[in-house]
């Protein structure tokens, strides 16, 4: 049996069998995998340690038919600030299922990972809820654009003049001008301070940008995602 080794973030897991976990990460070589964590349930388990949710962690698999098989686990950033906070928590978790849900296994996507690590990094940091609310957001936002949903920003998507404000258009995917908003009556109006936050240009991420970003993600997904509402049982939605 074949085995390899890659370093990999911690999504999530479920119970299988007696005392079986099948392990969802994010590996920085391989993308999405999904592995068979055999025993790891048993008290006596030195695994189970090392498999929680957000843990950045080097693991040893093997090959297998349906599912890998984890055969080692050694933690290398386990962010226990994070797992000690309800509210970090929270909002680590919108960004954990963002990425399950935005990726299909074995799709190797090493910016996707950085990207993950490093806001998981700064929500260890966040020093307050509302920053930790708006880094998820950022987050789920700019992943979209990661896996290929970038929105067009910089000029109307359909006069394609240049613009510094306007409404943003889910169903267009990009900025309308005040001129062209009619066309969409869903549109959400963007002044130049939300745009540039949309754009990255901004140290903020505030509400109007965060409707927007999980207005984008259930277009593009067609559903919102599950933890909003763990986080939204945290802190009131904007």
């Amino acid at each position: 049996m074949a085995t390899y080794k890659t370093q990999a973030i911690i999504l999530s897991s479920y119970p299988y069998r007696e005392h079986d976990r099948i392990i969802s990460c994010f590996s920085d070589s391989f993308g999405r995998i999904e592995a068979r964590a055999r025993g790891v349930r048993k008290i006596e388990s030195k695994l189970a340690g090392h498999l929680e949710p957000f843990i950045k962690t080097e693991l040893l698999l093997a090959n297998g038919r349906r599912w890998d098989i984890l055969a080692g686990s050694r933690t290398r950033e386990a962010h226990r600030e994070i797992r000690a906070s309800i509210s970090k928590t929270a909002a680590a978790s919108v960004c954990v299922e963002a990425v399950k849900r935005a990726t299909r296994p074995f799709g190797r996507d090493a910016g996707v990972y950085r990207f993950l690590d490093e806001t998981l990094a700064q929500l260890s940091l966040a020093p307050h809820l509302e920053r930790e609310t708006e880094i998820a957001a950022r987050f789920v936002w700019q992943l979209c654009g990661l896996i290929g949903f970038a929105p067009e920003l910089s000029q109307c998507i359909n006069c394609k003049k240049r613009l510094s404000l306007g409404a943003f258009s889910c169903e267009g995917g990009g900025m309308l001008c005040g001129a062209c908003s009619a066309r969409d009556a869903f549109a959400d109006r963007a002044d130049a301070a939300v745009l540039a936050e949309l754009a990255g240009q901004s140290a903020t991420f505030g509400e109007e940008a965060q409707l927007i970003a999980k207005r984008f993600w259930n277009y593009v997904f067609l559903e919102p995602l599950e933890s909003w509402n763990f986080h939204h049982s945290i802190t009131p939605s904007p």
